[in-house]
């Protein structure tokens, strides 16, 4: 069967929530009435979808909107970036913000939509189907309830304050008076559905359909249910950091059976080259365990192309992609060397991070000459002769400058070049719109090198500027702007990309890597190294990785560089911030200087345009926890303010 694809054409209860459409129907639907929602197989598997619809348009996946100031995750953690400054990274969000509010209101969305699933599948001979189908579906319902729980209460309803237990249908929003239960009453529901996900013996370990949740989905987010109540890291925002961490090993060791159950299920790791997990060909691969489902078609696709590709990146109606997101510094660093070893800046450009921050910029210059012969137009190299910092004008190699820095991104880690785009790195394959437009379609290849000649230029504009094959990778803003790294993962080549808004490759939210990398976290709280290592090792040792196993020799050691693997394996998915979050080091690795970086600081500390963004931890509100929504307080004056929060 085709992929479910989720639509907001068909609307169900509470006057309004959308529902969607199955097996890529998109046709408009007419307003159905709740209690006709469930009368029929048609019908009954377009609610369902409706829950499935939620996953999509907050902030999380899909969308990047700066009018309601909602991007993907990924810059908001470590590993990535945002272009422009938005209230969360700069400090001043408050209780009112739509970040905050669009979230809420989302995932409430989704459990409204669920309860509503659940209330009318319950019922032996409802929905128009089988009883084999019926209870299956009941199950997929109760997986995504408990998915939105997990989201909310990790979110707002850290340190015991917990979020309002909705469990049963309402016919108005009027009806959603409830207070907040207590953070374990969310984690008891979220434990409760999921158990009963698992004890369903209609449920399938793994679906051949891609999309669907299943019982080795449902015991991976079970798994991460207790790991996040077996090690809590009780950070203290008027220090900055974790005091201490409560372990309750009974849960350690829940969390730990279950991740282990996952593979039992029909999941493993893809063997078939790290790159290729994340193409269309493979977004249904055995490691995929639950996904957001997209299609190249406007509306029902991601538009992480559009915000995390460069401007080379087009597609077939000769659109290009926006950078408004972008991998961070840190994350570059990150990756290790192929025998193990960490990268140094100091083993290629010795002095390195003891240079200036914005006198760095000399070492991402672009060369003038080859063979002692120019190699650039004289615009060209008045635009570079513009860019060389005065206090480090002798470190610049008119010819070999390149080259010096080159010599970073040699014999790393795969997975580097694999998921970034570097300065003189790797070729990254685009497009060109007046090629295209003149039917030819062959894919463009291009070179990230700093400066540019213009804003946007086209192939045509480069070859005027004596530019050859490989072509200058194209930049957003003016020609001094944007000089940052790039991703790579997750953004299409050439003209594969049909509309450069609705990219057909699916978001995984949860895949096996990540369950084995929460696995091991669980063994080593539990003191458990060596199970923990050999965790960790199965994802740097598969092929197309193949990075040198790891031996921990203490609980500390182990957890950093559980936490490292995590950074560097799952950047781009979304994942980062709220591992952070949790981890209690969010303000370490995102609002301080850290790995040698001020915040924000992209490739050269700052030497962006003004479009770029500031990063700073908030003054007057506790960043940690997400506050509940100031307008949600006005209509439920039984919700609980979040402490730490300003309303």
């Amino acid at each position: 069967m085709k992929k479910i694809i989720y639509s907001s054409l068909l609307f169900v209860a509470l006057g309004g929530l959308p529902a969607c459409t199955d097996i890529l129907d998109t046709t408009p639907y007419n307003q159905v009435a709740s209690n006709n929602m469930w009368t029929n197989s048609a019908l009954t598997n377009q609610g369902v979808a409706g829950v499935y619809a939620s996953m999509r348009n907050w902030g999380v996946y899909g969308a990047a909107s700066y009018g309601l100031k909602v991007i993907p995750f990924e810059c908001l953690g470590m590993t990535g970036e945002a272009y422009r400054s938005i209230p969360y990274l700069s400090g001043t969000a408050g209780s009112g913000d739509t970040f905050f509010s669009t979230m809420w209101r989302t995932l409430y969305e989704g459990i409204h939509r669920a309860n509503d699933g659940i209330a009318n599948l319950s019922k032996p001979g409802s929905g128009g189907v089988d009883d084999e189908m019926r209870t299956r579906l009941l199950a997929e319902c109760k997986f995504l309830r408990a998915y939105y729980y997990m989201r909310l209460n990790e979110l707002y309803g850290r340190y015991g304050l917990g979020v309002p237990l909705y469990t049963e249908p309402i016919a108005s929003v009027d009806e959603c008076t409830k207070t907040q239960s207590s953070e374990d009453e969310v984690w008891e529901q979220i434990v409760r559905d999921l158990t009963d996900c698992i004890d369903e013996p209609n449920f399938p370990g793994r679906y051949a359909e891609k999309g669907r949740a299943s019982k080795g989905a449902a015991y991976a987010l079970r798994g991460r249910a207790y790991l996040m109540q077996g090690a809590k890291y009780n950070y203290n925002n008027a220090v900055g950091a974790v005091e201490s961490t409560t372990i309750d090993k009974s849960l350690l060791q829940k969390a730990a059976d279950d991740f282990s159950k996952v593979k039992d299920c029909g999941y493993d790791l893809f063997q078939n080259g790290y790159r290729e997990i994340f193409t269309e060909a493979n977004e249904g691969c055995i490691e995929m365990i639950f996904s957001v489902q997209n299609i190249s078609k406007p509306g029902y696709g991601s538009v992480m192309q559009r915000m995390a590709g460069t401007r080379s990146s087009g597609d077939q109606q000769n659109a290009t992609g926006y950078s408004q997101y972008s991998a961070s510094a840190a994350i570059v660093d990150l990756y290790e060397y192929k025998d193990g070893t960490a990268f140094d800046w100091e083993d290629v450009i010795p002095g390195y991070f003891a240079t200036a921050d914005k006198d760095r910029l000399v070492y991402f210059l672009r060369d003038k000459k080859a063979n002692g012969e120019s190699i650039v137009s004289s615009a060209m190299e008045s635009r570079i002769d513009a860019k060389i910092p005065a206090a480090t004008k002798d470190r610049y190699l008119p010819e070999g400058n390149e080259a010096r820095l080159q010599k970073a991104w040699t014999n790393r880690d795969p997975r580097f070049n694999a998921n970034l785009i570097v300065p003189y790195g790797d070729e990254y394959l685009g497009a060109d719109a007046d090629l295209f437009k003149q039917g030819n379609a062959t894919p463009v290849r291009y070179v990230y090198r700093w400066p540019v000649g213009a804003t946007n230029q086209s192939v045509s504009a480069q070859i005027g500027m004596g530019i050859s094959s490989p072509y200058d990778l194209r930049q957003d803003g003016t020609g001094e702007a944007e000089f940052a790294y790039r991703h790579r993962k997750f953004v299409m080549e050439g003209y594969d990309c049909e509309y450069i808004d609705d990219n057909p490759i699916d978001e995984p939210v949860l895949r096996y890597a990540y369950v084995l990398l929460m696995w091991a976290e669980a063994l080593a709280q539990q003191d458990d190294l060596s199970g923990a290592a050999e965790k960790v090792n199965l994802i740097r040792g598969r092929k197309s990785v193949e990075m040198p196993p790891y031996t921990f020799a203490d609980k500390n050691g182990a957890l950093n560089k559980i936490r490292d693997e995590s950074r560097r394996e799952l950047v781009n998915e979304g994942v980062n911030f709220y591992e952070e979050l949790r981890w209690g080091t969010l303000r370490q690795t995102k609002f301080s200087p850290y790995m040698g970086y001020e915040p924000a600081a992209h490739t050269c500390n700052g030497m962006q345009s003004n479009g770029n963004g500031t990063v700073k931890w908030s003054t007057t509100n506790d960043y940690s926890i997400f506050p509940v929504p100031s307008a949600e307080i006005e209509k439920n004056p039984n919700l609980k303010k979040t402490p730490g929060w300003i309303y």
